[in-house]
């Protein structure tokens, strides 16, 4: 296994998380940050000899080989044309390679937005009013943006691994609050 090259754990080393609320009158903020540090992602295995029109490219494909001479201003592969594949039957295993190869590799380090909520409590007075015990209202944003991530990553969430199966990364979620209580 002289061919292997360890490139450091799959696993966070460092995680947590921050939070604070700050309340102003009858109004809540809620803040949530949480964070990852010291581990490695494995980018998502997009090269291949052949594609039809039910594939999506991702963003990496901009920075491809397209000219003699490209090679010395980025690894990233040509999409390869009918004739290349016909010369070189091998050539999948070529991008083969290349999708398992230390350049698919990128920091799995991250900063996220994990949650933000504005709440507001009503006043007594209204509440007497309407005839509940207390009432309030709260916006509630989920998993919204990254502060920090590799920009090897190309939007690929290093949160999120795949590992074979139905998953899919966590999507950004808003929820609405109204809460009575009688």
């Amino acid at each position: 296994m002289r061919f292997l090259k360890y490139e450091g754990p799959a696993d966070p080393t460092t995680t947590g998380s921050l939070g604070n609320v700050f309340r102003y009158k009858n109004w809540d903020l809620n803040v949530f940050i949480t964070y990852s540090f010291g581990n490695k992602v494995r980018l998502d295995p997009v090269f291949s000899s052949r594609y039809d029109d039910m594939d999506a490219l991702p963003k990496e494909f901009r920075n491809r080989f397209v000219h003699a001479g490209d090679e010395f201003k980025t690894n990233v592969p040509v999409i390869a044309s009918r004739r290349q594949r016909q010369n070189d039957p091998d050539l999948r295993i070529a991008y083969n390679c290349y999708n398992y190869s230390d350049a698919r590799i990128a920091k799995g380090d991250f900063i996220r937005m994990k949650e933000i909520s504005l709440g507001y409590s009503f006043p007594a007075s209204l509440i007497n009013y309407i005839g509940v015990n207390s009432m309030s209202l709260k916006l509630q944003a989920t998993n919204l943006f990254l502060f920090y991530a590799d920009k090897k990553l190309n939007g690929q969430d290093p949160e999120f691994f795949n590992t074979g199966g139905v998953a899919a990364p966590t999507p950004k979620q808003f929820t609405l609050t109204l809460r009575l209580g009688l």
